[in-house]
């Protein structure tokens, strides 16, 4: 099962809790930088997905429905509902996944640079993340994530190359990474599929690094998945870190409209 986590906020009923979901071969410690901007918003959480931090390297099949509905098994266990999801890239791909699978859980999608919407994940970056084993290779690999080199210190790789080391946990995100070459297909559809709900029942925004060289966008099937696009211009595949002041300005305008959207559809 995901391993879900209470960050902090206030709790201001149901519809204002939000939930973080990072990407591949990160964990829940991604979100630092955003963390301060959204606690104010309300209950805020986030997951360790199946392979990563605490959560464990049971990954099952690797496949994006299987993690979606560990995440699932997570939410309901806690009873949360309504949820503002925040995802990242596998995460985003997880996101789309339970808005398609588990509506009862959605309230709102934000996602930043997700795969299945953009031009398709590096097959190498996915393939070799898991194989890294010294601070040079490790280095250069990540580096290719950022438009910053320096935001790659050696603290972050020696963490990285150390989670790696975790038993069983390589194998965990082979397959990961297997399920994310092989289903690009099925990402796509699952995209295709939540652009079909209208934005004004599935309120959703796409953040983007205009730099992203892991997973590009693609501005046709951006415009054609609706909701608000935003790029952030000084940024790769990692956005929410490299720009995190932009980002968390978007998501904060994006996550107030949607609770006075639904303050004003209490009134009566």
């Amino acid at each position: 099962m995901a391993a879900l986590k209470r960050l902090g906020g206030v709790d201001q009923g149901i519809g204002t809790d939000t939930l973080l979901l990072h990407g591949y071969g990160s964990d829940s410690l991604s979100w630092l930088l955003n963390q301060p901007a959204l606690e104010p918003l309300g209950s805020l959480h986030a997951v360790d997905l199946p392979g990563h931090g605490s959560a464990g390297a049971d990954v099952g099949d690797g496949r994006i429905d299987t993690l979606a509905a560990r995440v699932a098994q997570a939410v309901d266990a806690a009873g949360l509902t309504r949820l503002n999801l925040v995802g990242h890239s596998l995460g985003g791909a997880v996101a789309l996944r339970l808005a398609q699978d588990r509506p009862d859980l959605v309230g709102s999608l934000a996602l930043i640079a997700p795969a299945g919407l953009g031009k398709g994940i590096d097959a190498g970056f996915l393939d070799g993340y898991p194989e890294l084993d010294d601070p040079a290779q490790a280095t250069a690999l990540m580096q290719r994530l950022v438009v910053q080199p320096r935001l790659i210190g050696r603290v972050l790789v020696a963490r990285v190359l150390a989670q790696l080391a975790e038993p069983a946990r390589r194998d965990a995100l082979r397959r990961i990474a297997r399920a994310l070459r092989d289903e690009a297909d099925t990402l796509q559809a699952s995209a295709d599929a939540v652009a079909q709900i209208d934005p004004g029942t599935l309120p959703r925004l796409v953040v983007w690094g205009a730099h992203d060289a892991i997973n590009p966008h693609d501005a046709a099937r951006l415009a054609g998945f609706g909701g608000q696009t935003v790029l952030a211009p000084e940024a790769g595949h990692l956005p929410h870190i490299e720009s995190a002041k932009f980002v968390n300005e978007a998501l904060v305008a994006f996550l107030q409209a949607r609770a006075a959207t639904r303050r004003d559809a209490a009134l009566p």
